[in-house]
């Protein structure tokens, strides 16, 4: 009987409290369980409310990254001042936002360069323009064979990138900011972020987002590969990311060549900008996103990218304005053996520059730009200086997008 009790004693001391820490074990689960999702959501929700209220930084408060010592003493280039509290009534603002102050709108400018997988020329150089308070876009290409002459290089721009990146360890970031900050310098623009393209990730992207519909007013001869020879008849044609490759990188037929190769750019850029706004949705954009980031390099970040995607849905094809950088072709000598260059027209890009491109309150003027005289050749190439300095166009309107898918530009062929 005693055997008995005891045995009863230890089997109910042993078994009953199993129970007790299964629950206490549930528990510390799920306290643990509650704890991440709660984490998991604040992280979201501040994610999602950093994105939507979030305005990236445009600069105007800091001092701009050129110099502004030929400003006459007239033009403020300090950043705007507090407005002092006084009793009178304030001004109304005006309601067509592009009327207020450069500095009171969100205008922002990047570097866009498209390079080759295996080459190291940037054979595509633009400086985009984006207000994100009136929704205009301004998009300038400069010739890759624009002619700059540094202290440490001296040559066509498409070889700036690459002289900076054997230079600094083959780093394409610092490569790509030491060219931003080239053009900052003596273009006069504040330049916020740059984005490297690999142009063999166009087909990619193209064939993402289901092709390109591209406007023809002549008719064009391309060279694909492995001699194959493409016509394409005046009229409306649907390139897939094959085509659209061979179609922006052609310029063996034309008549004024890497010239009419912008223009035939600016028909496939528009043509791409309807494209994609028109199948942005929730079913592309992963994959978009997935084929963007896998051929860009870009200093934009997270939250700023999803503000200026944000801001792109909203602007019109009318608003997004296409021009080239003014210049003339020449030969580095007159014999005609030397390379064939782009020499900027000072006075016409002074005047661009200032009127698509400046961020500040203050007019970018002759006595500022270039200062360094790096767009020109003062002592080797003076007939080159002739051109920078003399040479006077007549200054187009930039073409529109929509103006460009409905008509097309004339591109003479040879």
């Amino acid at each position: 009987m005693d055997n008995n009790t005891e045995n009863k004693v230890i089997t109910e001391s042993t078994e009953t409290p199993a129970p007790k820490k299964k629950k206490k074990g549930k528990l510390i689960l799920l306290i643990i369980l509650i704890t991440i999702f709660a984490l998991l959501l604040g992280a979201v929700a501040y994610a999602v409310y950093t994105v939507k209220f979030h305005t990236p930084d445009t600069g105007i408060n800091e001092p701009p990254p050129f110099a502004t010592d030929g400003l006459k003493e007239t033009e403020d280039t300090t950043a705007p001042s507090e407005p002092e509290e006084t009793d009178e009534p304030e001004e109304t603002q005006p309601t067509d936002p592009s009327q207020l102050p450069k500095s009171q709108q969100k205008i922002y400018n990047f570097l866009v360069v498209g390079q080759d997988r295996v080459a190291l020329n940037t054979d595509v150089i633009m400086i985009v323009n984006f207000n994100t308070t009136t929704h205009k876009i301004n998009i300038m290409q400069i010739p890759r064979d624009t002619y700059i002459e540094l202290s440490t290089y001296r040559g066509k721009i498409n070889g700036l990138f690459g002289h900076y990146f054997m230079k600094n360890g083959r780093d394409k970031r610092v490569a790509l900011r030491m060219f931003a900050e080239t053009l900052e310098q003596n273009l006069c623009i504040k330049i916020h972020n740059f984005v490297h393209i690999n142009l063999d990730g166009v087909r990619e992207i193209v064939d993402t987002i289901g092709g390109v519909d591209v406007n023809v007013s002549a008719p064009f001869t391309i060279y694909g590969t492995e001699g194959k020879i493409i016509y394409l008849s005046v009229g409306l044609h649907h390139l897939d990311g094959y085509l659209a490759e061979r179609f922006i990188r052609h310029r063996a037929t034309y008549l004024q060549a890497d010239i009419a190769r912008m223009d035939a750019q600016k028909i496939f850029m528009s043509a791409l900008l309807k494209k994609v706004k028109n199948s942005f949705n929730i079913n592309t954009i992963p994959k978009l996103a997935e084929v963007v980031y896998d051929n860009t390099i870009t200093d934009v970040s997270f939250t700023d990218g999803v503000y200026f995607a944000k801001e792109l849905l909203n602007v019109n094809l009318e608003e997004i304005n296409f021009m080239s950088m003014l210049g003339k072709s020449t030969m580095t000598t007159f014999d005609g053996n030397g390379s064939s260059v782009y020499v900027m027209i000072r006075k016409n890009m002074v005047e661009m520059i200032d009127k698509y491109f400046n961020i500040y309150d203050f007019s970018i003027t002759d006595s500022i730009f270039d200062t360094n005289r790096v767009f020109t050749s003062t002592k080797i190439y003076p007939h080159i200086n002739k051109i920078y300095i003399n040479e006077n166009t007549e200054t187009d309107d930039p073409y529109s997008a929509d103006e460009i898918i409905d008509n097309s530009i004339d591109i003479p062929h040879k």
